[in-house]
């Protein structure tokens, strides 16, 4: 059973990466203040990507990376978050891929 609350907890810190480093990616690389749409879409990415970095920070400061509770909670913790990661890693997957399609649009509409 340690095994799966180390992994659950692991998987809690990459989720928190990927939800982190897909708000500064979709924050620093798209003019997401130009639209409602792109707005809300950032402070949706950016909470996410906070509240997962509190929580992965709490288990790494705390020591309780593997301590995910009694009963089933750690097969729960386990499935949750290797959903959450999956889905974060593939949003950051389609940010990525984006910013490579916008530069190079650019550089063919302005090629200096």
């Amino acid at each position: 059973m340690i095994l799966i609350g180390l992994i659950g907890g692991v998987l809690v810190i990459v989720s928190a990466v990927f939800g982190v480093t897909s708000a500064l990616l979709y924050g620093t690389r798209f003019p997401w203040w130009e639209h409602s749409d792109g707005r809300h879409l950032f402070a949706y990415m950016a909470v996410i990507g906070s509240v997962l970095g509190l929580w992965a920070g709490r288990l790494i400061v705390t020591g309780q990376l593997t301590d995910s509770g009694a009963g089933g909670w750690p097969w729960i913790r386990l499935v949750a978050f290797g959903a959450v990661t999956w889905v974060l890693g593939w949003r950051l997957l389609i940010i990525t891929q984006a910013w490579r399609d916008m530069r190079r649009k650019r550089t063919k509409e302005d090629p200096r």
